[in-house]
């Protein structure tokens, strides 16, 4: 169909672009609508095919220009038309999304929130805890500071107190009172009484050569035991002080040395002649168990030459051991003695039962024989006196008072029945 022009019944179509462009930016900002697209298309599809339908008309019929304006503009408004309904259906369609996905973020945020908020609780009371843990460690931290402060302070006052003692135990007259002021807290460890278990510094006299051993224990039999508390210590005490092994060793093989000299001096002394009732054997006691310890070290066979010389060492804990072992015996010792005194005054006792029931039956029988003579001279008062004395109110030379009656005695005393009591009684006067 030549004559017909091609650019103005185009033009409808060119319009359409436009509003389609506008139409599919709210479709491609709304999440899960792509149901509306085949909707979108088939009304586009239906306007498009109005104006071909219209376009192939004019073809045929030949063209007209009113037609053709005419059919434009019903397009056009058409479309106008069909495009705001598709934009309410938008606006409200992306209203509800908008709705649903703003109550669907409140509850992801109110189930968030439920699954978060115990944990929350959970991490307040963790950091709490922390805290109490941090204020405490904080607290013991001082305590700690101070506490390691005290014991420095202590370790100085200690090492300066060992020192001085090393020093002072180097004096003999120091190192004598030191062992005697030790053998003391063994006997009051021991329960030992003195004057009665044990005596102290007792003088002991001999031909020109005196003694006074530290102590003396007395034994229940009479037996008695020396104790000597001077073991030397000034070698061993050197020996702490020593800077090699070698002076060391030097030191420690001269503190067996030395002790067992002072074994051998308390063996020339024979206490057991000197102090009667003393066993035959002296106990060297040293103040220490290292004293000892290191001597044995040293010299392993000191303890049989000790005891061949009838001298027994001993440390604070054998010597607290014997004292309690004799403390016991006393204890014993006392109880039989007890014994013995609850026997002797029961018999005493018995006796002085059986004397006094004796005397009690003589009362007793005595008590009888008065009744009858009370209860005889009742009868001779009644048939020989008073029919006489009745005989003076005949006469009117009685007073006015009547002669009393005097009455006999019905009751008799209990005599005692106890066969070993009364035998007792014959015995005694």
């Amino acid at each position: 169909m030549p004559g017909i022009p091609h650019s103005r019944p185009i033009r409808p179509l060119r319009a359409l672009e436009r509003p389609l462009r506008r139409l599919s930016h709210p479709f491609r900002r709304l999440s899960g609508m792509t149901a509306l697209l085949p909707v979108l298309t088939l009304l586009i599809g239906l306007a498009i095919g109005a104006l071909v339908g219209n376009r192939l008309a004019s073809r045929q019929s030949g063209p007209d220009p009113l037609d053709v304006d005419r059919t434009r503009d019903i397009a056009n408004a058409t479309l106008a038309t069909t495009m705001r309904e598709l934009i309410d259906v938008n606006t409200r369609l992306q209203a509800e999304a908008t709705a649903r996905a703003a109550a669907e973020a409140s509850q992801q945020q109110k189930s968030v929130h439920d699954l978060v908020a115990p944990v929350g609780e959970q991490l307040a009371r963790l950091d709490r805890k922390l805290n109490e843990l941090e204020n405490k460690r904080v607290e013991d931290s001082g305590r700690l500071n101070t506490s390691i402060g005290s014991l420095a302070s202590l370790a100085t006052s200690l090492q300066k107190e060992t020192a001085e003692l090393a020093s002072a135990m180097k004096n003999t007259k120091v190192r004598g009172n030191w062992g005697e002021l030790q053998l003391q807290r063994v006997i009051e460890l021991a329960g030992m009484t003195e004057h009665i278990m044990y005596e102290q510094q007792e003088h002991i006299a001999g031909d020109g050569d005196a003694a006074r051993p530290d102590m003396i224990v007395r034994l229940p039999d009479s037996k008695k035991i020396i104790i000597d508390a001077k073991a030397p210590m000034s070698a061993y005490l050197n020996a702490i002080n020593a800077t090699n092994d070698i002076e060391r060793e030097q030191l420690l093989t001269k503190h067996a040395a030395d002790v067992m000299a002072h074994v051998n001096a308390l063996a020339k002394r024979n206490y057991a002649s000197r102090v009667d009732g003393s066993l035959d054997f002296i106990v060297m006691f040293v103040p220490g168990d290292t004293f000892l310890t290191a001597a044995f070290d040293a010299n392993p066979e000191f303890l049989e030459q000790a005891i061949a010389k009838n001298v027994f060492p001993a440390s604070p804990g054998t010597l607290i051991a014997l004292l309690r072992a004799i403390a016991y015996g006393w204890r014993q010792e006392q109880l039989a003695e007890n014994a013995a005194q609850v026997v002797a005054l029961g018999k005493e006792l018995y006796e002085r039962v059986g004397v006094f029931t004796g005397h009690l039956q003589k009362v007793g029988t005595n008590l009888t024989k008065a009744t009858e003579s009370y209860n005889s001279a009742v009868a001779s008062l009644e048939t020989r006196v008073m029919p006489s004395a009745r005989r003076f109110e005949t006469l009117a030379v009685a007073s006015d008072q009547a002669l009393p009656g005097v009455s006999p005695i019905d009751v008799t005393t209990r005599q005692v029945s106890l066969p070993e009591l009364e035998a007792g009684s014959g015995n005694q006067s």
